[in-house]
């Protein structure tokens, strides 16, 4: 379930030096893609190459053993495999204000639990997939690791930049932030800038997209709920320079209809608020989360995840 309302609350490199990129790009909104340009063009420093050591080829690999690439794209016969991968849901990482809506405060992962979370997940051996893994996975029947686990943050707010990311970064585990197009870069300071997103990705979050203005969608016609819906995807491709095929349902809601408007709009997964961790591949638009709210704290989360395997 995605928060309703706007709020007001508030991996790779070391975490200090993640701390320090982060912290140059808070406040600060615009920017571009053209940061990371150096790195995936795969330039290195001139003495790196020079002082490599001469590689002598072996003999070619036989074509029958090369494994085809996992193509980014829905096949019209959908697999029957299904995968375990509990994917976790969480919306705000802060200190909620005793004003708060009810709601916004349940919402509200504090910081320091939000950091034993991790870190038990970390310690009991599970490996955070990104959401390409998982399609892959799926579609394709490629390996992930042991006790594979997704993150997903819903709505863009801008303090899992702030209070989130630190955490993952030093434990090396990856997430996916799903944001709403027409709140990036606005009047509201609660919400991630498009440079924020840049550097959400450049510390391992993916972006995926929640629509354009977080309405429910089975409560439109076909046109606005596919504007909605194609139009997040198209914003966030332009901005970030890349595919955006990741989709996360306001507020959770869909229907049979809202599945194939997400496919036209060439949405690849989708994630739900409906219980579970068994994913399908026969289902890759209505994947199940496990909701964490502001009570859930590790023993709850243990208990979650025990009850998913």
């Amino acid at each position: 379930m995605a928060n309703p309302a706007p709020h007001r609350t508030l991996r790779g490199g070391t975490a200090l030096a993640a701390v320090a990129v982060i912290a140059a790009a808070i406040g600060s909104a615009g920017g571009d893609a053209s940061t990371a340009a150096a790195t995936a063009a795969g330039r290195v420093p001139h003495a790196t190459r020079s002082s490599a050591p001469l590689v002598v080829p072996g003999p070619p690999i036989p074509r029958a053993a090369v494994r085809q690439e996992c193509r980014l794209q829905l096949p019209p016969r959908l697999p029957s495999r299904t995968r375990v991968v509990p994917t976790l849901m969480y919306h705000l990482v802060g200190v909620a204000r005793p004003s708060a809506p009810a709601i916004t405060r349940a919402l509200t992962v504090d910081p320091a639990d939000f950091d034993r979370q991790m870190s038990w997940l970390r310690r009991h051996g599970y490996r955070t997939v990104s959401q390409r893994q998982l399609f892959a996975a799926l579609m394709c029947g490629r390996r992930l690791p042991r006790k594979p686990i997704m993150l997903t943050f819903d709505d863009g707010y801008r303090n899992v930049l702030t209070n989130a990311v630190p955490v993952l970064t030093r434990l090396h585990m990856r997430a996916t932030a799903y944001v709403i197009s027409a709140r990036i870069s606005g009047s509201d300071r609660s919400f991630l800038t498009w440079r924020q997103l840049h550097t959400l990705e450049r510390a391992g979050v993916e972006i995926g997209s929640h629509t354009v203005s977080h309405a429910s969608l089975p409560s439109l016609s076909d046109d606005d709920a596919l504007a909605e819906l194609a139009g997040a995807r198209r914003a966030l491709e332009r901005r970030l320079g890349h595919r955006v095929p990741w989709l996360a349902y306001p507020y959770g809601a869909y229907d049979a209809r809202i599945v194939e408007l997400a496919r036209r709009a060439g949405y690849l997964l989708g994630v739900t608020t409906q219980p579970g961790a068994q994913q399908s591949a026969h289902q890759p638009l209505a994947l199940s989360r496990l909701r964490i709210l502001d009570s859930t704290g590790v023993r709850g989360l243990a208990a979650m995840l025990a009850a998913a395997a």
